[in-house]
């Protein structure tokens, strides 16, 4: 790889990891992939190459739009959008963490019950 296209991606990594937006969609997503592998291991369905294809289907482009919405909504003068992106992003992320969490069989606290719908309605504490 030539390298000045080396400098730039990592220029374009250190940039992007400044923001503390991605640094939250990082990190979630790695909390996703571990409970993930607890399920698969569960179930005894864990395929190692599914853990790569995971980061890059979930992990890249999360942080691409987020970053992209970030730094041109600056530029642009429309900055109220990187939120927005960012609460659909960690609400996508939550979804599938709850999901997988059900599918180890741990209840979820009933604080957090409420908030859950399912199917369209509202799952109900036990």
């Amino acid at each position: 790889m030539p390298q000045n296209v080396l400098d730039f991606l990592i220029a374009f990594v250190l940039q992007a990891w400044s923001y503390a937006g991605v640094k939250v969609i990082v990190c979630h997503t790695l909390i996703n992939v571990a409970v993930a592998i607890a399920v698969a291991l569960k179930t005894n369905s864990f395929e190692l190459g599914r853990v790569g294809e995971f980061l890059i289907r979930k992990l890249a482009p999360y942080v691409l739009v987020y970053y992209m919405v970030k730094v041109a909504g600056e530029g642009a003068g429309v900055a109220f959008l990187a939120p927005i992106v960012w609460t659909v992003i960690e609400a996508t992320l939550t979804g599938d963490l709850l999901d997988n969490w059900e599918r180890l069989g741990l209840p979820l606290p009933t604080a957090i019950q409420r908030f859950v719908v399912k199917r369209g309605y509202t799952v109900s504490p036990r």
